[in-house]
């Protein structure tokens, strides 16, 4: 008994450090190293003169932000390119902070080496590229979106059906021989057989049969909902738009929607063709529909934690137009939560999975 209370004491502190960690997840840590020359800062010193240190910390930081920038995604790479300058002229503004690590003088070459390691706010320079790359008329573009949340319910699997053939040959020969001398004949038979055999076969399987259930989606519409507001969309959620009569009061409905995305692998043609429709009727630019798929539970191996994975998928399509074409995608891409209980993994996961996809939609339209 107490065994497994200090187990489940030792589970709930170790969560909750990596909450700590999880709530920091918008930050970037980077390692860097920076080396100057000096001149001595006197006749008999051989130290580096003041200020020394300061230089090659500030190369240090430097040297982060790029290795910061070159992890960018091409999207959201071009964007930046757009606010580079401004951010570069207040780049402390986005540094949360740092750390020496190390400072090695070489007296004979008269060097400092500094390595350190850098704290990035990444959630400030998103909004920086947000805010700066909005367009003044994007205050009155319209993005709507449909996504479903289902979880695996029950996963059957097949064995692989083994079909195995063989033919098999068989043949005789016989050879009569005749020996004749003077006073006699004598004849002897001999006779051989042969066998053959060959085999094959083929090997057959089928995929797994999976079956999901229908979850809430509240994650990806919180998301979705900051991010584009953030970039200076005016965001509506699909069932504020089809519920309009004028907009689509006979298509089908989130609810209906959502249950053919548990029914069936993907949405059909005519349920996708009425949602671009429906979008156009009330002047909606963006349009994105998508899933975000909760597989099955796993205990990872290191902290003992339950571990849940999330994908996610959607397409965005640009339905000003006659005929909507698609102009982004998000996936199919992984992400996991760890939790004490299952709730808590999967929500986790949730979060990450909707924040990203959110984050990739916004980077990609920027890009345009």
């Amino acid at each position: 008994m107490k065994g497994n209370l200090f187990r489940r004491f030792f589970l709930l502190v170790l969560f909750f450090a990596l909450s700590i960690q999880y709530a920091q997840a918008e930050t970037v840590q980077i390692k860097a190293i920076a080396k100057v020359s000096y001149e001595s800062s006197g006749l008999f010193s051989s130290k580096p003169p003041k200020g020394t240190e300061d230089k090659a910390i500030s190369m240090a930081k430097d040297s982060a932000w790029k290795k910061y920038v070159s992890g960018f995604s091409d999207e959201k790479r071009n964007s930046y390119d757009i606010v580079k300058n401004s951010i570069l002229s207040r780049l402390d503004d986005f540094i949360i902070g740092y750390r020496v690590l190390d400072a090695v003088i070489n007296k004979d070459s008269k060097t400092l080496t500094v390595q350190i390691r850098v704290e990035i706010d990444d959630s400030a320079v998103q909004s920086k590229i947000y805010k700066t790359t909005a367009k003044g008329s994007e205050a009155e573009i319209l993005f709507t979106w449909v996504f479903v949340t289902r979880a695996q319910d029950s996963v059957k699997k097949y064995q692989d059906r083994i079909t195995t053939m063989s033919k098999s040959e068989n043949g005789n020969s016989a050879t009569e021989k005749t020996s004749i001398d003077d006073s006699s004949v004598a004849m002897s038979d001999q006779s051989s057989s042969t066998r053959k055999k060959s085999t094959g076969g083929s090997v057959v399987s089928k995929r797994d049969k999976v079956t999901w259930v229908k979850l809430s989606s509240k994650e990806i519409n919180s998301e979705m909902t900051r991010a584009l507001v953030n970039a200076g969309y005016e965001a509506i959620e699909y069932g504020d738009v089809q519920s309009e009569e004028e907009c689509g009061g006979r298509s089908k409905t989130v609810e209906q929607i959502q249950d053919e995305f548990v029914a069936e692998t993907d949405l059909s043609s005519k349920t996708t063709k009425g949602i671009k429709k429906t979008s156009k009727k009330c002047d909606i630019k963006y349009t994105a529909i998508g899933t975000l798929d909760i597989m099955k539970q796993n205990i990872d191996p290191v902290t003992g934690l339950i571990d849940v994975y999330v994908s996610v998928t959607a397409k965005v399509y640009d339905t000003s137009k006659r005929f909507a074409k698609t102009i982004g995608s998000v996936g199919p891409v992984q992400f996991h939560g760890l939790g004490p209980e299952e709730p808590i993994a999967r929500n986790n996961a949730l979060s990450k999975a909707a924040k990203n996809a959110a984050k990739s939609i916004i980077n990609q339209l920027r890009a345009r």
